[in-house]
């Protein structure tokens, strides 16, 4: 008489449970996502061995789930619950979400925030909650509680004459024929800019940093309408430094009213500044509003990318390395490339003005 399991089991699936299957082996854990592969393998026409050996297992292992999955679908993957020792504290994920939603200072705690050996002593203290360190460490995610960093934040500041600045703005851009312009400042350091990027596991990539950090000062000017970038290399940002960039462009355009929006950083309004513009009429300084240089500013945007390109992941040893890898990413940095990283309302208004 035959016993036992049979000797072969072969499951063929239909599109809709392939796909719950595969979905379920990419987002489960452990067991329960290999038990798919079972499934999925039986599925691909292995046999109930070859499945055990691809997936280290041995063949009397693999019977067992393909039957029931067989019988009961996905659920039959899942482990049957278990009995055990009941929770010493029933409500212990309820009262951590409670108290944990609430900073330290609440209760007169001097901490900034909760820790684990912080949150074990308050529950003992004030709900005589006595569990181990390790408990609590399982029922904070469960309550919905991760482990990281705050972030840092800008105080929500505003300008107090921003209404009055934007319409100014509105109007230069809305000027058919001046020339518009936006300038900043920016820094690139030797020391990389550290990005997240895909690598194997164990084989965290490393990048070497400078003996001495060293920063080199930048100072850029975009063609709103044009995508026409303009840069100088310097060793400071000082207002003398800010003027060069001025003559630089009263020479590149050597006709017609230049207007420069720029943001109230102090090199920028210094009396000295102020007294060379006094004899150059042709250049017009447009104040941005303070706090607000992301909106208003699209030469913020040509920062940001040239930060990803040029300084994330990648370390320099001197001044001119830097200077050369920026030189030959800015060769390349095309007008229409430069109008696709500055796409903004300031520069659609400008660019539509001309259109009209």
């Amino acid at each position: 008489m035959n016993t036992g399991r049979p000797s072969e089991i072969r499951i063929t699936l239909n599109d809709e449970q392939r796909h719950a299957l595969r979905r379920l082996a990419r987002e489960a854990i452990g067991r329960i996502s290999e038990r798919a592969h079972f499934v999925l393998l039986s599925d691909q026409g292995k046999s109930v061995p070859e499945i055990g050996a691809l997936m280290g297992y041995s063949a009397q292992a693999v019977y067992p789930w393909l039957e029931r999955y067989q019988q009961h679908g996905i659920a039959g993957l899942y482990d049957e619950p278990r009995s055990g020792r009941p929770p010493n504290e029933p409500h212990l994920v309820a009262i951590v979400q409670a108290q944990t939603g609430q900073p330290p200072a609440t209760f007169g705690y001097p901490e900034s925030g909760w820790t684990v050996d912080g949150l074990l002593r308050h529950l003992r203290q004030r709900f005589r909650v006595w569990v181990s360190r390790s408990t609590l460490r399982r029922a904070l995610p469960r309550a919905g509680f991760v482990w990281g960093r705050p972030k840092l934040i800008l105080p929500q500041r505003r300008d107090p004459e921003e209404a009055a600045k934007v319409a100014h703005l509105t109007e230069v851009v809305a000027d058919p024929v001046a020339i518009i312009l936006a300038e900043d400042e920016c820094e690139l350091m030797l020391l990389p800019i550290l990005r997240a990027t895909w690598h194997r596991r164990g084989a965290q990539p490393r990048v070497l940093t400078p003996g001495q950090n060293r920063k080199r000062p930048i100072f850029g000017t975009v063609n709103l309408r044009t995508g026409a970038w303009h840069y100088r290399l310097t060793e400071r940002k000082r207002s003398g430094d800010f003027i060069a960039a001025l003559s630089d462009l009263l020479t590149t355009y050597p006709q017609g009213r230049i207007y420069l929006l720029i943001d109230n950083g102090s090199i920028h309004t210094s009396k000295t500044v102020a007294d060379w513009l006094a004899t150059h009429d042709r250049l017009h300084l447009v104040p941005l509003p303070s706090y607000a240089g992301h909106k208003y500013n699209p030469t913020e945007k040509i920062w940001w990318h040239l930060k990803d390109a040029i300084s994330a992941n990648r370390g320099f040893k001197r001044l001119a390395e830097l200077d050369a890898a920026l030189e030959r990413h800015l060769a390349g940095l095309t007008p229409q490339a430069v109008l696709r990283l500055i796409n903004s309302l300031v520069a659609r208004q400008a660019q539509a003005a001309v259109a009209a």
